[in-house]
């Protein structure tokens, strides 16, 4: 059985390097772009990171989306405001496969209008990987995958098929699941990385410099949160969780509970001991240290256009994207310092921070 992976950056490649490693007999094959594919295919192996050390896996590669042909599966990795151009490019070679997206943010109407809706399957995963350097990816963090079919559609079996693939991956911390409400457990992730993408603006660490910081905690990362609760509740998005990741609600409760007079301090010390050993990456600030675009648009961005479209606002959200096209502008790889962050956040009506 051949799998595809379309766009191999961190997820895309942990995710087929490791289903080659514990499924010799699957034929993968990564559709790579950049020095990231250029040290793939010399060296004809990828490099993978995690509790199990380094391993090296032989594997295929191509930057040629036509290399998908034939595939049973074909897994969509790449950045959302990629989404359109690489499914229109592989479209035409993956006839007959099960079209399955791992990405942020909610991409269902670019995929959409490609793949029939009883051959797609929507996801999200909970877990963290790194592009460590090209031709080397990292699990940062382990979790759950989910799959389900695309919004508005009634399950067809192809995201518990899907699952079972993903499913010969033996690693112990990763998961993979069809969930009966995908996307709720989609715009629940998305919740978590439009305050995640507030932490990059200034490079913090998102739980050791951002949410365990007072000062940030209660000028930017509750009004996302609560933001975020309010435009869903709105549009009436029922929310569900996984394990590995905190409901909007809770989240909110641990955020304040971070600054209560006895809890507190516990809370924010035992934060810091865990993840300063091994932080979450957000591919928003690989992006920006890089000069690359960013998915803010499909992030943050979303959650602005999904309020604009109920008739209320998101001017939090709506802060978060402006500063990010700030720093894209800049284009030198800086960030803003914590402090200013938070002073913008505080006058949301003033203009954005130059």
């Amino acid at each position: 059985m051949k799998v595809s992976v379309l766009g191999a950056g961190a997820i895309g490649s942990m995710l087929g390097g490791l289903l080659k490693h514990d499924a010799p007999d699957l034929d993968v094959v990564l559709i790579v772009r950049g020095e990231h594919g250029r040290v793939i295919e010399e060296r004809g192996s990828l490099l993978l990171d995690g509790l199990w050390g380094t391993r090296e896996v032989p594997i295929q590669s191509s930057f040629d989306p036509s290399a998908v042909a034939g595939s049973e599966f074909v897994f969509i990795t790449v950045k959302s405001q990629a989404t359109a151009e690489a499914a229109r490019a592989a479209a035409p070679h993956w006839a007959g496969a099960i079209v399955v997206s791992i990405q942020n943010g909610v991409n269902d109407e670019r995929l959409a209008a490609l793949v029939e809706p009883g051959r797609l399957v929507m996801g999200m995963t909970a877990t963290n990987m790194a592009l460590v350097e090209p031709g080397r990816v990292s699990l940062q963090l382990g979790g759950a995958t989910v799959l389900g079919p695309p919004a508005g559609q009634h399950a067809s079996g192809a995201a518990e098929s899907a699952a079972a693939v993903l499913g010969r991956i033996r690693a112990a911390s990763l998961k993979f699941l069809a969930h009966p409400n995908a996307l709720g457990v989609r715009y629940n992730k998305l919740a978590v990385n439009a305050l995640g993408y507030a932490s990059c603006l200034s490079a913090s660490n998102f739980i050791t410099e951002a949410l365990a910081d007072r000062p940030w905690r209660e000028a930017v990362g509750l009004p996302i949160v609560r933001e975020c609760q309010r435009v869903f509740d709105r549009a009436g998005i029922k929310l569900a969780r996984i394990p590995g990741v905190p409901s909007v609600p809770r989240l909110e409760r641990f955020l304040r509970l971070m600054s209560a007079p006895v809890v507190g301090p516990a809370i924010t010390f035992g934060a810091r001991r865990l993840f300063n050993r091994r932080p979450i990456v957000f591919s928003l600030f690989q992006d920006l240290e890089r000069r690359k675009p960013t998915e803010v648009d499909f992030i943050n961005g979303h959650v602005a256009r999904l309020a604009t479209s109920v008739g209320t606002t998101a001017p939090a959200n709506v802060l978060v994207v402006e500063l990010v096209r700030e720093l894209e502008r800049r284009g030198d790889g800086t960030f803003f310092d914590r402090e200013e962050v938070v002073r913008s956040f505080g006058h949301l009506n003033s203009r954005p921070l130059t």
